[in-house]
């Protein structure tokens, strides 16, 4: 079992992580709207991002999500209340 406070700072930095990639993606798209860089060029770095973003998850935070349930994100967008996850009303 990974020791809690370890497994609270590899989840920060993966999900730190994750966000800037994914606005390294965002921006890189933008660059293609611009014409700065070609569809080829952005597509790659997009697949690219793809691919260090699954390893992070699978290899990396899932395990700990599997150990530590209790450090999921919140989801804003779930209609289920933290009462009704718990069996409460």
């Amino acid at each position: 079992m990974l020791y809690r406070e370890a497994a609270v700072r590899i989840s920060q930095t993966v999900l730190l992580l994750s966000r800037e990639l994914s606005v390294s993606a965002d921006q890189m798209f933008e660059y293609q709207q611009e014409g700065k860089v070609t569809e080829e060029q952005a597509a790659t770095h997009m697949h690219k991002v793809q691919v260090v973003l699954d390893v992070l998850f699978t290899e990396i935070l899932d395990p700990i999500m599997t150990e530590h349930p209790d450090l999921l994100p919140g989801c804003c967008c779930s209609d289920v209340s933290e009462t009704d996850r718990n069996g409460t009303s």
